[in-house]
């Protein structure tokens, strides 16, 4: 009996001193604010150039040329950091032309009040 109780526990350290040696080792490293950031800052731009590819008249253009919104995703997954800022700084301004109707009546009624307080003279016949 003290034969088998001493085998026992000598396979027992064995077993364990095994375990404890094949305990892969965990690569922790400190996450910098700045990669945090970065990787925030990419999921905001994508959402900014996605949101402007979800209008009507993007999304009539991509089905022109052929171009699901499936495929205009993944095509953002392989663009740089640099590329996915640029995108979102022009999306807003890439739609060219939407909001110039406003533009014109604003300044057309400006020049109509400026012309009927007698500060100009662009409309004679007013």
């Amino acid at each position: 009996m003290p034969l088998s109780r001493c085998f026992i526990s000598l396979l027992a350290t064995c077993f364990l001193s095994v375990q404890l040696l094949l305990v892969p080792a965990a690569h922790a490293a400190m996450v910098s604010t700045d990669s945090v950031l970065l990787q925030q800052q990419r999921a905001d731009q994508e959402a900014v150039i996605l949101s402007a590819l979800q209008q009507d008249k993007a999304r009539e253009v991509l089905a022109r040329q052929g171009v699901s919104l499936a495929q205009v995703e993944e095509r953002l997954q392989r663009l740089s950091h640099t590329e996915i800022q640029q995108l979102a700084e022009r999306a807003d301004s890439l739609p060219a032309g939407e909001g110039l109707l406003e533009v014109v009546v604003v300044v057309f009624l400006v020049l109509i009040l400026l012309d009927l307080l007698g500060t100009t003279d662009i409309f004679p016949n007013i």
